[in-house]
């Protein structure tokens, strides 16, 4: 009875604990071996984080990063200062608007960095469990903070990124629920431009190298080279540009895709290095980046948007910014929220229009957004309702438009280890640390989901059957998966299967189309994985050999997509060190030393269904066929 007893002081204590704020709980650490041996279990780590999410249905903080003068003197040059915004939420009871949330500004408090570097040059990259992961872009150095206990690790840096002429890093931060620990994702850009060109010129996009580094509180925390090759199709790749979130166990960013390569006199605009827009997300479970298209309204050529944002409203994923319509006058903030996660398009709905050009900085509550007036020089930040369209100035001021803001929960997550969560679990009881893992929905969605479409020319089956001999001699030194002989006509077509094959099959019916020769160029050598070995295709007008390049600007017409790479037939996939491309060289000459002067007819075209992140090509399937006439 008495020990029963003891257990029931014991869990009021653990539980009256859990509700204390974090610094609070750093005093009592000291109290005695006992409770410092509580406050850093971590199960308990993950009750409070539990119960802190909870409390932000009452109380809101927001860390913003922002650019203030703190002396009067025109003269002084800003100092760039993090602050919390302290909001108090209260949910009304009658009226029009019943039910609803409401914030009321409450204090702002500046908090200082315990880090030996500028707050200039520190950017916010994301925050997960009340954890900050900043970054300083003049050092290229990471930090991982949690202002809440003012802990704050600067990581070591990384061996991989070292050397590649890398013009820009794109980083995220989440956490990984099945082993505990928090990952930094650090992607390098390659810069062709100012390297040599080849002998067309054209400039090549080497594919990006991407680092991953895991936080589990130990020694043997390190920095590890992932691979990137679901940031690439066959010609093109998908480029991270900025890192929007972290969301229910995934990381996102929105981007660009871009073509493998550009002719030197396509560089210096833009409209023809882009593809178009996408949204990159990243699974730190399995470790695989995963993308989709934006709404169908962003690639209308009469439709502009400007300052898109990514942000969590009503436990959703939407994309936020500013739309601007030729046939209306004006320009409005559009909020579109993602129904279904999955699929090269996903399903988009456009849910609220208002006439605002403020920047989002990040929703308080379902009704309620916090933005950036960029157009008053005193940087004011404005408090919006949704449903009263009442709009707010609040006492928070910038000298430049620098903010950037985070809706943040307080935690006692340790930075430097030792308390490492027990199950993280924003919606179920956090003592339960040995639950089974369960995959985020997104993984299962996309496997399934996550696919494109591709034309390619088929070669005749005599040819495919010589081609297939210098495959299987290159892919028995070197690995890679079996590849059927093709050339890629039309690569990355995001569509809707019934659209897509509808589209092909009528395209071709309604018109007589011609079977054309490809002559072979010359074998060439490249770091991404779906061109590592390949015949290039003499595309030039010069030899009378462009068919197959009109062929490709016609299909472009009816899928809207411009392949601007120049035509080629891949031996091998893979990734070779400049050693190995020297020994695979060889072994095609060996293995046939006329390819490079072989021609050969394509009387075929044939549409594939393609996931790019099965690198082995099982899931890849062909879903129609279509012959063409040759004379």
């Amino acid at each position: 009875m008495a020990e029963c007893g003891k257990n029931i002081v014991e869990d009021v204590v653990k539980q009256i604990l859990s509700t204390l704020p974090p610094k609070t709980l750093i005093r009592f650490k000291c109290v005695s071996k006992r409770w410092y041996a509580l406050i850093t279990d971590p199960r308990f780590v993950a009750k409070h984080l539990s119960n802190s999410m909870h409390n932000n249905l009452s109380t809101t903080s927001v860390l913003l990063k922002r650019s203030v003068c703190k002396d009067t003197r025109e003269a002084e040059e800003p100092e760039m200062v993090f602050s919390f915004l302290k909001f108090r939420n209260d949910i009304a009871n009658g009226g029009e608007h019943a039910h609803e949330e409401h914030s009321y500004f409450s204090e702002v408090e500046d908090v200082e960095i315990p880090l030996k570097t500028s707050s200039e040059s520190l950017q916010i990259v994301g925050h997960c469990d009340g954890v900050i992961c900043l970054v300083d872009l003049t050092g290229d150095e990471v930090f991982l903070w949690n202002p809440a206990i003012q802990e704050s690790k600067l990581l070591p840096p990384n061996p991989y990124l070292q050397g590649y002429g890398f013009y820009y890093y794109a980083v995220a931060f989440g956490y990984d629920p099945k082993s505990k620990g928090y990952k930094v994702v650090k992607i390098g850009c390659p810069c062709p431009i100012g390297r040599e060109r080849d002998d067309n010129g054209y400039y090549i996009y080497d594919p990006y190298k991407a680092v991953l580094y895991t936080h589990m509180g130990t020694d043997s925390d390190s920095w590890r080279e992932i691979k990137t090759c679901s940031l690439e199709t066959q010609t093109t790749i998908l480029w991270p540009e900025t890192f929007q979130m972290y969301f229910k166990n995934v990381c996102y960013w929105t981007g660009q895709e871009q073509h493998k390569e550009l002719h030197a006199y396509e560089v210096d605009y833009p409209e023809d290095q882009f593809i178009g827009k996408v949204i990159i997300f990243f699974d730190p479970v399995d470790e695989v980046f995963h993308d989709m298209l934006f709404p169908d309204c962003f690639y209308d050529g009469n439709e502009f948007f400007f300052g898109m944002s990514l942000l969590v409203w009503n436990e959703s994923i939407s994309l936020f910014g500013l739309q601007n319509t030729l046939s209306k006058l004006g320009v409005s903030f559009g909020i579109w929220v993602m129904d279904e996660l999955g699929g090269p398009k996903g399903a988009w709905t456009k849910h609220i229009a208002f006439e605002l050009t403020e920047k989002p900085l990040a929703f308080l509550n379902s009704v309620e957004i916090l933005l950036a007036d960029t157009e008053d020089t005193n940087g004011r930040v404005i408090f919006y309702n949704l449903s009263t369209k009442k709009l707010n100035h609040l006492p928070i001021q910038s000298v430049r438009d620098d903010y950037k803001a985070v809706v943040y929960v307080n935690s006692i997550v340790s930075v430097l280890g030792g308390n490492r969560l027990g199950r993280r679990d924003d919606s179920s009881n956090a003592e339960s640390s040995h639950s089974k893992y369960t995959s985020s929905p997104l993984s299962h969605s996309m496997l399934e989901k996550s696919h494109s479409y591709s034309v390619w020319a088929i070669p005749p089956d005599e040819v495919s059957i010589r081609v297939k001999k210098v495959m299987e001699g290159l892919r028995a030194e070197f690995g890679g998966p079996e590849i059927e002989p093709h050339i890629p006509v039309v690569g990355s077509i995001r569509m809707a299967h019934e659209d897509v094959l509808n589209e092909f099959t009528n395209y071709l019916q309604s018109r007589v189309i011609s079977g054309y020769k490809a002559k072979v160029s010359r074998v060439v050598f490249r770091s991404s994985y779906y061109q590592c070995v390949s015949l290039l295709v003499d595309s030039s007008f010069s030899c009378k050999n462009y068919e197959i390049t009109q062929r490709a600007l016609n299909c472009n017409q009816i899928f809207g997509f411009c392949n601007r790479v120049r035509p080629h037939l891949s031996l091998l996939y893979g990734y070779l060190t400049e050693e190995e491309k020297k020994k695979a060289e060889e072994k095609v000459n060996i293995l046939d030393e006329s390819i490079t002067s072989m021609s050969f007819p394509i009387t075929r075209l044939a549409l594939y269904k393609i996931d790019y992140k099965d690198t082995t090509l099982k899931s890849w399937e062909k879903i129609a066929e279509y012959p063409l006439l040759f004379d």
